[in-house]
């Protein structure tokens, strides 16, 4: 399979749609006030994005595993409010379904996700739809309560970038494809990360490594996340979804209530303190999006230029 020819897996029901309402407050403080803080002012795609349409999040209960596909290819699978909360609803699907043991997510297309449609989330907060007031939302990357009880193994491939990387870095199991190409490089665009990965890159890659890429904005291909201790396997290009269901299949078949007392009590060893450098980042996250070098970046964008940052 090659990246172009790259689609949901045949089995995957398009018929299984979920589309949440939109949501946003500002770009800045909308994503914060929800929860989110994802946004990045990074580069617009060649082509604008098209409006939100009904599939870009697919669900398929395949058993006890529930696959969840990321299903906007046109815009390289930057993410807008609908399936924003979309993804929210496909985990509280599977945490409150007994029958479901474990998620795999994916992305269709070419990349996994290059991130955030800062336009659609703009349009999503002049309508006032965010932060989500949907009773049956699990927070995507685990910035507030309710969190998941059950496990996510996700599948990467080209692209994985800004929220891609955050959605990959609060998954419990991690497979990517060979031709997978990382970044977290908000600093060359005016803010910082602010979707969890300034807690979570130094605790599971050390401080230095993570530093490294944080702090330059450069990328990192596929064998250096597996290096880093960031993915537990590569696969050929093609091959990563199967890695991930055949992963999803082994913890499906584990004893439930030990499956989620694993995480739990795994996750309680680290809950207070991440708690608190989750909450304080998505205020740093909106006052950042505010700031001069935030405009900046957006207007060398415009302009063509390389930005110019002053610290203000």
């Amino acid at each position: 399979m090659t990246n172009a020819d790259r689609a949901a897996p045949a089995c995957i029901a398009r018929r299984d749609f979920i589309i949440a309402g939109a949501g946003a407050s500002t770009l800045a403080a909308g994503l914060a006030a929800a929860g989110t803080a994802l946004a990045q002012p990074g580069p617009a795609p060649a082509t604008p994005p098209g409006p939100a349409k009904p599939g870009n999040i697919l669900v398929e209960r395949r058993g006890s595993v529930l696959l969840i596909g990321i299903d906007r290819p046109e815009s390289q699978n930057r993410f807008d409010a609908p399936m924003l909360i979309g993804l929210g609803k496909a985990y509280h699907q599977l945490d409150h379904q007994d029958e479901l043991r474990a998620a795999v997510l994916y992305g269709v297309g070419r990349d996994f996700c290059l991130g955030v449609d800062r336009g659609a989330f703009a349009a999503a907060q002049a309508a006032g739809q965010l932060p989500p007031k949907d009773p049956d939302y699990i927070n995507p990357i685990g910035l507030k309560p309710p969190y998941r009880s059950k496990p996510v193994v996700i599948a990467v491939h080209g692209g994985t970038k800004y929220l891609g990387h955050e959605l990959f870095l609060a998954s419990d199991i991690r497979v990517a494809a060979d031709d997978t190409v990382f970044s977290q490089g908000e600093v060359a665009r005016g803010v910082f990360p602010g979707g969890g990965a300034t807690v979570r890159f130094p605790r599971e890659a050390g401080w230095g490594n993570a530093m490294r890429y944080m702090l330059t904005g450069d990328e990192w291909a596929a064998p250096e996340a597996y290096r880093l201790g960031l993915v537990q396997e590569v696969t050929p290009l093609g091959k990563e979804l199967d890695r991930a269901i055949d992963l999803a299949n082994k913890i499906a078949a584990a004893a439930p209530l030990g499956v989620r007392a694993t995480l739990t009590s795994s996750r309680q060893a680290l809950a207070a303190d991440e708690a608190t450098a989750l909450a304080a980042l998505q205020a740093e996250f909106g006052r950042l999006l505010q700031s001069e070098d935030a405009k900046e970046f957006q207007r060398a964008l415009q302009q063509g230029r390389a930005p110019a940052y002053r610290g203000l």
